[in-house]
């Protein structure tokens, strides 16, 4: 039976439109003009009896009918190139640029990302350091993962997992200090910031303590020397939960006053228009993958040190 389709060519032109949200980079990817993309997308318009772009002013939004023929057009074309590719013995290269946080990348991302390198041999990831939330004003990527003081309710960021940031430093600093309150500790000690006094002003009001203790002290804008002014002794730092584990479990590090007041840290994943991309789209799932990984383990954690009163109920019960 003969099948009826509309005109691969307008497809095509659509599909390039709808990934990018843009006419103009969709004629500069296409290399043609953006007129002959205009008249393309519209004549499949006319065809289907569907209106597949909501235009606005500036930007351009798919209409429900136009996310549903994107997903099956991507993924056709996707599969169309890796046929051809496999057939011709061409590489399919990917490039991949990821936003994120110098900790992150340190100590969540560089000890796995080679897991997902061999699996995607064609794939380059290029990863920018960045402390910035989602903005237009900074250098477009594909995937950011950012964090945020307080959770957000917004569609278009991921929960990944938490993390908190607690007072450490090394044994010896805490050594004679021991029966000391929170607040003549600090000010008998040396304390270490990380950028500003923000957060441990904030850690003070969540501990009752004045934050004039606090309120001097080194200021370090990179989370590496931070952890390394801390073992050297240098001071008492906010360090955080997640990333400094390690040297908590080894003893090089502890927590001298707690982590009652600790302050919570919350990471997204954002990836918008890119998301579109294949190869973007199993980049995204993979670091899901993990975030998942590490709130199950978090979780597991979370229960051993329930007393038994507050265990959860056994719901095989």
């Amino acid at each position: 039976m003969k099948q009826r389709l509309p005109s691969l060519l307008a497809i095509r032109y659509f599909e390039a439109v709808g990934r990018n949200l843009s006419f103009t980079l969709a004629a500069n990817e296409l290399n043609v003009t953006q007129a002959a993309v205009s008249h393309q997308v519209r004549l499949l318009e006319q065809e289907l009896g569907a209106k597949l772009f909501t235009r606005l002013h500036q930007r351009i939004e798919l209409t429900k009918q136009g996310i549903e023929l994107l997903e099956v057009a991507t993924e056709c074309f996707d599969k169309l190139s890796d046929v051809t590719n496999s057939m011709s013995g061409r590489k399919q290269e990917s490039r991949i640029h990821l936003s994120v946080s110098p900790l992150l990348s340190a100590g969540i991302l560089m000890p796995r990302i080679g897991d997902f390198l061999n699996s995607e041999k064609g794939t380059e990831i290029i990863i920018h350091h960045s402390l910035a939330p989602p903005s237009d004003k900074e250098p477009s990527s594909d995937i950011k993962i950012f964090f945020s003081h307080t959770p957000l309710n917004d569609e278009a960021y991921e929960f990944l997992f938490k993390d908190g940031l607690i007072p450490m430093c090394v044994p010896a600093l805490w050594r004679g200090h021991e029966d000391q309150m929170p607040s003549e500790f600090l000010q008998n000690v040396s304390i270490v910031h990380e950028f500003d006094y923000q957060w441990w002003e904030e850690w003070c009001e969540r501990a009752g303590v004045e934050k004039s203790a606090v309120q001097r002290g080194l200021a370090l804008d990179d989370p590496a020397v931070l952890e390394n002014a801390a073992l050297l002794g240098r001071g008492v730092i906010l360090g955080s939960k997640r990333f400094l584990a390690e040297r908590l479990s080894s003893g090089e590090l502890i927590t001298p006053l707690g982590a009652e007041n600790r302050i919570d840290i919350y990471y997204y994943l954002f990836s918008g228009a890119a998301s579109r991309r294949r190869d973007v789209a199993k980049f995204a799932k993979w670091l899901r993958a993990i975030g998942a990984e590490i709130r199950e383990t978090d979780e597991i954690e979370e229960s051993a040190r329930l007393p038994e009163d507050k265990a959860p109920p056994n719901k095989s019960a």
